[in-house]
């Protein structure tokens, strides 16, 4: 009975020390986008009419941006487009949003799953960014990026992503 207690203990010590090790590995390849993505929230904060911030993702183009979504001073969404030093707003009453953009992809491919929808700067615009993927029957899974104007939907592009 000793001798089981021990094992168990044992084992439940080294998959202790497992997770703890890789969350510290994952802590650690992820604290430079983390510090990142804080700066970027604090300098849209100081210069722009940011007040809350709802969501941070980082969008990769011609260049990185820290995208945030958020709400200004009197309640009104909008996008901040962070870059370096470079900050860009966009209300977001004059943009279409997310699920539109991920519509236009359903009705132009049916059958499509679209995997995200999100803001970006694309050639010095913004632009609506929907990944999705579709599977035919007799086929592998495609994967497709469609870019679309930020305030109107206007299809702007269409990238393939291939297994060459």
């Amino acid at each position: 009975m000793r001798k089981r207690w021990k094992v168990l203990l044992l084992t439940g010590a080294a998959v202790t020390a497992v997770f703890a090790g890789g969350g510290l590995v994952f802590q650690s390849v992820m604290e430079p986008v983390w510090s990142g993505q804080r700066q970027a929230v604090q300098a849209a904060y100081e210069k722009t009419v940011l007040a809350k911030v709802n969501k941070v993702e980082q969008f990769v183009g011609d260049e990185t941006y820290t995208v945030i979504t958020g709400e200004d001073k009197i309640g009104q969404g909008i996008f901040v487009f962070a870059a370096g030093d470079k900050i860009r707003t966009e209300p977001a009453p004059a943009a279409m949003n997310a699920e539109a953009a991920a519509a236009k992809v359903t009705g132009k491919v049916p059958g499509a799953e679209v995997l995200r929808a999100m803001p970006g700067i694309q050639n010095g615009a913004p632009v609506w960014e929907v990944f999705y993927k579709i599977e035919p029957e007799d086929k592998p899974k495609q994967y497709f990026y469609d870019y679309y104007t930020f305030t109107d939907g206007q299809p702007i592009d269409t990238w393939n992503l291939t297994l060459r």
